[in-house]
């Protein structure tokens, strides 16, 4: 098998982005985004604010006026499928929606024309009067994870580290292995798993730190990778996505195995890459492309998840445990944002959660909502119906 040479990142996976810009992003957050948020708990002021909106309208209606900015009917620049699924239905609804075209090129910010008045946002539209508080935090891996434990939602133990010593320290105190991840950030970027050593810990937090200063350390729960969305405080939708994997016949190789699940894959998955990533992957598990797996042993080839990696998918909204709804309503009033992405591992999210070690680790402020439509398998979920229904509330 010929082991692909990327020029793009193997730890940013499909989302590549430019390092400095991302590492330059987090220092801001650490330093100006902290003051921040101390001014806007003080005033009171969120990013809804008419200090904010008056500052957005400025600032677009100068841009038009110089030429720096046009609008653009074309739905097919979309971005990402996020938006696209957006503009779907305003289309159908007979929302006219437009794309920002910023110096010749198309950004990722729209603006739509509801109920007399023209609205501007970044892919998802979010009525201004919906409370928005938690948008200053809930990005924050390690902030979300202590704020949901405080209040007895299910998070993995973890701390937070700027430098290895702290990170030593944390890695003492929690169950191995542990996972190292950027503090902020989302797509599990330069996110490292099934850390057992010290020495596999400073590899990953050189990793993390080449797109962030500050780390998280947690616990590594095992089972699928799970993205609850909640809209308005509802679960509107329930994604599995699964890594890339094999499972041995007790002679072939993982690297034949790699090759013959490519040759018969679904036309909609992407093909496993044995890249840099992959091999460091395995080799946390004492294992290479030449281990021989015996019969029936699966084993995951990468920590990134979904169909464009090689791996499975599934939307089960309508086959969760009760208590998955109940639970999501809870965390959705802690992050109190009108719409967002929890990210979670869980063993069997059908049987009662609490009977299983499970978590959320992360939560999107600004979730790829299309996944619940394009999902490989299940009943295809179109989280845009329950987006711009927020619009015909008062």
């Amino acid at each position: 098998m010929e082991h692909t040479k990327r020029n793009k990142c193997s730890a940013c996976g499909t989302s590549n982005t430019n390092h400095g810009l991302l590492l330059l992003s987090d220092l801001l957050d650490e330093t100006i985004g902290r003051i921040g948020r101390v001014f806007l708990k003080i005033f009171k002021i969120d990013e809804n604010h008419t200090l904010f909106k008056l500052f957005e309208k400025f600032f677009y209606k100068i841009s038009v006026f110089f030429g720096f900015l046009k609008y653009s009917d074309d739905k097919d620049k979309s971005i990402t499928g996020r938006s696209r699924l957006v503009w779907d239905e305003a289309e159908r609804r007979g929302i006219k929606m437009q794309q920002v075209i910023m110096f010749g090129r198309p950004i990722e910010q729209y603006r739509a024309f509801v109920n007399g008045k023209c609205i501007n946002f970044e892919s998802i539209p979010v009525p201004p009067q919906m409370s928005c508080s938690g948008y200053s935090w809930v990005d924050d891996k390690f902030i979300l994870s202590e704020r949901l434990r405080k209040e007895g939602v299910a998070s993995p133990s973890a701390g937070s580290a700027l430098f290895l010593g702290t990170a030593e320290k944390i890695f003492d105190k929690l169950e191995k292995p542990v996972i190292v991840k950027p503090r902020s950030g989302s797509r599990g970027r330069h996110t490292t798993t099934n850390i057992n050593t010290k020495n596999e810990l400073k590899k990953a937090l050189d990793l993390a730190h080449v797109i962030s200063l500050a780390v998280v350390v947690e616990e590594h729960l095992f089972g699928s990778v799970y993205r609850a969305t909640t809209v308005d405080g509802k679960l509107v939708g329930f994604f599995r996505a699964d890594p890339p994997s094999v499972a041995g016949d007790g002679h072939s190789s993982i690297e034949d195995l790699v090759k013959n699940k490519n040759q018969n894959k679904n036309e909609r998955m992407g093909d496993i890459v044995i890249d840099r990533d992959a091999l460091d992957f395995l080799a946390r598990q004492n294992l290479g492309i030449n281990s021989i797996l015996e019969d029936g042993r699966k084993v995951n080839l990468s920590a990134k998840t979904g169909r464009f990696f090689g791996g499975y998918t599934r939307e089960m909204l309508p086959e969760v445990h009760p208590k998955m709804h109940e639970i999501f309503e809870r965390a959705a009033k802690i992050v109190d944002i009108p719409v967002a992405g929890f990210d979670l591992i869980i063993g069997d999210p059908t049987a009662d959660p609490d009977t299983q070690r499970w978590g959320i680790i992360e939560c999107n402020s600004m979730p790829y909502i299309d996944l619940h439509f394009f999902a490989l398998e299940g009943k295809p979920i179109n989280i845009a119906e329950h987006v711009w229904d927020l619009w015909l509330k008062k």
